[in-house]
């Protein structure tokens, strides 16, 4: 009995040792700064494995559509399809793109930066943002701190542009 005792805890012990991955509070956008677009599909995995939907139809501005989000660790893949939409109303789109590809590796690194930035902002809740613009597409991650209600004074060293 006491060998398989201590078979589990031995179990649990390896369990609980394995480093959870940095997560964010986040709500999620979709835009375009080159007007009308079409996001048929747009899935951002992230480093856990989780899996975000960012196809919110049609966008025509940024930051776009926006839906509440959650908590998510850092983006790792995205895949999607988007076409740019003619700039006359209903009449038709101009091209159609696709993506199946990973994100940089130092995506996490970004959002530590963008979390450690300011010196005297609480506020823990971010944004990623998807961004169509014809054939390309931008995912960012970004805080807002609007200086009229809120101290936006970064910490002393703090370099957004550390990554």
């Amino acid at each position: 009995m006491e060998s398989h005792f201590y078979y589990c805890s031995c179990q649990l012990a390896v369990l609980g040792c394995e480093p959870e991955p940095y997560t964010v509070e986040a709500g999620f956008t979709n835009g375009s700064t080159t007007g009308r677009h079409i996001v048929s599909k747009m899935t951002i995995t992230t480093l856990s494995g989780g899996r975000a939907n960012f196809a919110m139809g049609s966008v025509g501005g940024y930051p776009g559509a926006h839906s509440g989000g959650g908590k998510i660790d850092a983006p790792a893949y995205i895949d999607g399809e988007w076409a740019k939409g003619n700039p006359e109303p209903s009449s038709g789109l101009i091209s159609h793109h696709r993506i199946s590809a990973p994100i940089p590796d130092n995506a996490e690194a970004k959002m530590k930066t963008m979390d450690n930035y300011y010196q005297n902002f609480d506020r823990d809740y971010g944004s990623i943002q998807v961004i169509v613009d014809g054939p390309r597409v931008r995912v960012f991650y970004t805080k807002n701190c609007f200086g009229i209600v809120t101290d936006c004074t970064p910490k002393k060293g703090a370099d957004p542009r550390a990554c």
